[in-house]
C-alpha cells in the first residue's frame, strides 16, 4: 500500500516525492510538484483525529503554505509548501529566547482558540485520568501509575473543580523547542496534530519539566505569554493531577511508537507527583 499511494500522489501531484522519515509513526515525503512549481512536504496519517487535528490547523495557523489534503484507503494525508525552516537550538536559550517562546506560544493559543475544529472533550479530569490509565497495556507502566495514582486520589475531587473553572484554549499539544522553528526571520510552530482543546498549562508542562527548569527562564516565558494573553497558574491538586495525566500519556504514547522519544520523562514525572513537587516552580 505504501509504495501505491507514494505512486499516486505522485500522478497527482506530477511530482517526485520520496520518503524522508517517519516521526512518531507519521510517515513524510518531500520532492518537486510540477503541477505546483514548488517543493512539497507531505504528512500521511493513520490516525483520522490527528489528521484533522493538523489539517484545521494548518489552514488557519500557516495557510500560505496549505495545499490540500487526500484520503486514500486507510492514509489521511496532508500536503504543503515544503518551507526552508532553520531548527532552533536548546542551547541558545536564555531569557530573552524564554520571553519570546512564551509570546509564540500566547499567540497561538490566542489566534487558534474558536477557529479551529480540533478535539475536545466535556469530561472531567478524573475521568480523562481514568480513560487515560485504563488503556495502558504495558504492565510495568500500569503498575508504576497505579502507586502514583494512589497518592493523589483523594485530590482529585479539587483538581476537578479547579480544572473545570481553568480558561481553556487550542492547545499545541507538544509545545517543544524541536517544534519551533525560524522562518523567513520569524519564530514559527510546526507539527499540530496533537492540538487538541485543555486549559493553558497543559501546553506548558514538558517544556518546563524537560527543556525549562531554570526558575528565572520559567518566569520570562510565563511573562512572554502574559504580554498577550493572561494565564492563571494553578493550585498544586490540578498541578499534580496533569502532570500525571502527561506522564499517562507519555506511557501511551510510548506503547503504539517503536522510538521511544521522551525516554524516562514519564518515570520522572510519576516520581515529581510521589515527591509532592508542583512541577511549576517560579
Amino acid at each position: 500500500m505504501e509504495s501505491v499511494l507514494i505512486d499516486f500522489l505522485n500522478e497527482y501531484y506530477k511530482a517526485n516525492l520520496k520518503k524522508i522519515h517517519d516521526v512518531a509513526g507519521n510517515q513524510h515525503l518531500a520532492g518537486y510538484s510540477q503541477y505546483y512549481k514548488t517543493d512539497l512536504f507531505v504528512k500521511i496519517f493513520k490516525q483520522q483525529e490527528m489528521f484533522y487535528a493538523e489539517q484545521h490547523v494548518d489552514q488557519v495557523y500557516c495557510p500560505d503554505i496549505f495545499i490540500g489534503t487526500v484520503i486514500f484507503g486507510e492514509n489521511y494525508v496532508v500536503v504543503l509548501k515544503d518551507r526552508q525552516l532553520k531548527e532552533v537550538e536548546q542551547k541558545d536559550l536564555n531569557e530573552e529566547q524564554a520571553y519570546i517562546y512564551g509570546r509564540l506560544l500566547a499567540e497561538f493559543h490566542r489566534n487558534l482558540t474558536g477557529k479551529v475544529s480540533v478535539p475536545q472533550t466535556n469530561e472531567s479530569l478524573s475521568q480523562q485520568i481514568k480513560f487515560k490509565f485504563d488503556s495502558l497495556k504495558d504492565e510495568k507502566h500500569q503498575q508504576k501509575a497505579k502507586r502514583v495514582l494512589k497518592v493523589i486520589e483523594k485530590d482529585l475531587p479539587a483538581a476537578d473543580q479547579e480544572f473545570a473553572k481553568l480558561k481553556k484554549v487550542v492547545l499545541h499539544g507538544d509545545f517543544s523547542i524541536r517544534n519551533i522553528m525560524i522562518y523567513q526571520g520569524n519564530y514559527v510552530l510546526i507539527d499540530f496534530e496533537r492540538t487538541h482543546i485543555g486549559c493553558q498549562y497543559e501546553d506548558f508542562i514538558k517544556f518546563f519539566f524537560y527543556e525549562v527548569k531554570d526558575k528565572k527562564m520559567r518566569q520570562s516565558f510565563i511573562a512572554g505569554y502574559q504580554s498577550l494573553l493572561e494565564f492563571e497558574i494553578p493550585q498544586k491538586s490540578c498541578q499534580q493531577a496533569l502532570l500525571f495525566y502527561t506522564a499517562l500519556d507519555i506511557y501511551s504514547f510510548h506503547e503504539s511508537h517503536e522510538q521511544e522519544k521522551f525516554g524516562d520523562m514519564a518515570d520522572q514525572m510519576l516520581a515529581t507527583v510521589s515527591d509532592g513537587v508542583p512541577v511549576l516552580e517560579i
